[in-house]
């Protein structure tokens, strides 16, 4: 941005070289306070977009207060072509913070201060090419998009990727199936007595967590049987396995089990899952297990594919053994054993935990915890009660999927919405995406959509609009309504809780679309900044991605403005929709954009 010029100072020429020097050793201060080291882009300048920089307002025809457009958006370095602002290593050395290692913390979700932020156009790498379409990306993707090989080299005994030519193919394998995630998950059902051999059964497993989950081809192949799971693993070693995951387009977000609950809410999942995930479950009295516990159903299942689970050396008996004690003393229990795996059970009611004795550890958690509070939550180590009204409920009280994703579901009257209401907003969201995709229809190709967010999800309603698509759907809580978030996984949708003052923990280049409902608003009411939150956007959303904007007419004009210097203006369109229900007083608009491919080459030569 541009910065009002000082008074020029008239001065003889002996003072003149005091001034000059006090005025150079102060620009040198200031400029190694605003650097860093290396890690501010070499492309900002300070004339430029600087969003956390509040200084030059400028009204708009309706008075509200904007900070002058710029006249560009720097682009970033290509050395931070995958960039993640949260969970940048490199920042919290800078930073100096102290993060305990042994527990993870160093990959938690820890963003820069205002004044050491990115406000720059992440590119893509040299030679990104639109990725691949579904389902044919479940296979393959372009080692372009990713070139980083590492993975398929440390993993090539057990068939996670090979690098063929330009590709990246991916077998089906795993560390613990290297002969296919399909062959894998069948035998699990045959272990749990389904009928017909499908780990769905019936529709009753629909939400399933997979920790430490590599590239995700469990939760690829999970697909297929009409369950979604939410693959987790964190940005470590094997840094960029969630990133090949997306590429492939399927469910999979950044994550770790260290100090903090996971972004979700408690009696999320079914079915959780780790295979040889190198987590140790036996740290801090058990604490990452009882994490499980508060995230699974009544009658939820862990499934565990682990040498401890199997194996009869010294070391890993004793491990086995002391897992086996915590878990007796969760009251949870063996429900089947064979060859490399063991499936775990947890109760569905309370009278095992009322049976134990006085002074049985983990204790049960105090009555006023509450376990659906995830954001920026300490662990807990207890074991959290079912209430009154969920006792002796398996699996919640929720009907089998698909009926699932549309019947009123019982925690509703938690977040006080009541089953009419909750109808009226599925048939409300129902037309809105009929709406928008006739907008789309002239733009969008067979199976070009496939990665989806929705940044501000209420009760999930545009997720299940969705659901005759071949896309999957990143549901995103802002944490001023994070009660809500129970309602999406109740419905058999995914997503995660997310303050959007803040960047979101998943690589560039991530969604084909993106849909924001009055999320600038709720930004914007929050104090936090609109043009921040947009080139946040631009971050995550991949070239030739769209983005539906549904907002005020005031912030809708105010983005239109920004669409060129964010390259997205390869098309754009702006309508005003039909009044409905969740129609607010001020005038809606709603903003339809694509963004270009572009290149830094590209851009170096104009």
């Amino acid at each position: 941005m541009k910065h009002s010029r000082s008074e020029r100072v008239r001065a003889t020429p002996p003072k003149l070289f005091t001034y000059v020097l006090v005025g150079f050793i102060a620009l040198l201060g200031l400029t190694c306070l605003y650097y860093g080291s290396s890690f501010a882009p070499g492309s900002r300048k300070s004339d430029e977009f600087d969003g956390s920089n509040r200084a030059g307002f400028a009204r708009d025809r309706d008075g509200v207060s904007r900070i002058e457009v710029p006249k560009s958006i720097p682009i970033c370095d290509s050395k931070h072509s995958d960039l993640i602002p949260c969970l940048d290593r490199d920042l919290h050395h800078q930073l100096k913070l102290r993060l305990n290692l042994t527990l993870m913390e160093h990959y938690e979700h820890h963003c820069p201060p205002p004044e050491r932020r990115f406000n720059c156009l992440v590119p893509p790498p040299a030679g990104y090419k639109i990725p691949i379409k579904w389902p044919v990306s479940r296979d393959e993707v372009w080692k372009a998009n990713i070139p980083h090989t590492h993975l398929a080299q440390e993993k090539s005994d057990q068939n996670w990727m090979v690098v063929n030519g330009d590709k990246i193919n991916f077998p089906g394998g795993g560390t613990h199936f290297h002969y296919g995630a399909d062959k894998y998950i069948v035998s699990l059902a045959q272990m749990l007595k389904f009928p017909g051999d499908k780990l769905n059964n019936g529709g009753s497993i629909r939400n399933v967590l997979d920790v430490g989950c590599g590239v995700a081809s469990f939760g690829a192949y999970l697909l297929s049987h009409d369950i979604i799971a939410m693959s987790l693993a964190p940005n470590d070693v094997h840094q960029n396995q969630i990133q090949f995951a997306l590429e492939r387009g399927i469910p999979s977000t950044l994550g770790v089990l260290g100090t903090k609950r996971l972004p979700y809410p408690s009696r999320s999942f079914e079915l959780a899952h780790c295979s040889r995930c190198r987590i140790d479950w036996l740290q801090r009295d058990g604490i990452l297990l009882l994490e499980l516990d508060r995230l699974l159903r009544p009658g939820g299942y862990f499934v565990y594919s682990s040498p401890e689970a199997y194996a009869h050396d010294p070391e890993n008996r004793k491990i086995g053994n002391a897992m086996h004690d915590i878990f007796k003393r969760m009251c949870w229990r063996v429900v089947a054993k064979r060859d490399q795996s063991v499936i775990w059970g947890k109760p569905i009611s309370n009278s095992c935990y009322l049976k134990r004795g006085a002074g049985v550890q983990p204790p049960l958690c105090p009555s006023g915890d509450d376990p659906d509070a995830t954001w920026n939550v300490s662990m807990k180590a207890c074991i959290t009660p079912y209430s009154v009204r969920m006792h002796k409920e398996r699996w919640s009280g929720l009907v089998p999927w698909p009926r699932r994703l549309t019947a009123p579901p019982p925690r509703l009257e938690e977040v006080g919405v009541t089953p009419e209401q909750f109808r009226e907003d599925t048939e409300t969201w129902r037309h809105r995406v009929m709406e928008y995709w006739k907008l789309l229809k002239p733009m969008v190709q067979k199976n070009s959509i496939r990665n989806v967010m929705d940044m501000s999800s209420n009760l999930g309603g545009f997720a299940a609009a969705l659901n005759d698509k071949d896309v999957w759907v990143m549901n995103v809580i802002p944490v001023q309504s994070q009660p809500r978030m129970k309602i999406i996984y109740d419905r058999g949708l995914i997503g995660a809780t997310h303050d959007w003052c803040e960047a979101f923990d998943t690589y560039p280049r991530t969604f084909d679309l993106i849909h924001a409902w009055n999320t600038f608003t709720e930004t914007e009411a929050r104090g936090c900044s609109i043009e921040d939150l947009l080139i946040e956007m631009d971050r995550i959303l991949r070239p030739e991605g769209f983005v539906i904007i549904r907002d005020t007419s005031e912030n809708i004009s105010y983005i239109k403005k920004y669409l060129t210097l964010l390259k997205w203006d390869k098309w754009f369109t702006e309508t005003t929709p039909k009044g409905d229900s969740l129609s607010t007083a001020n005038e809606e608009r709603v903003l339809i954009a694509r963004k270009k491919l572009w290149s830094v080459a590209a851009f170096s030569e104009l």
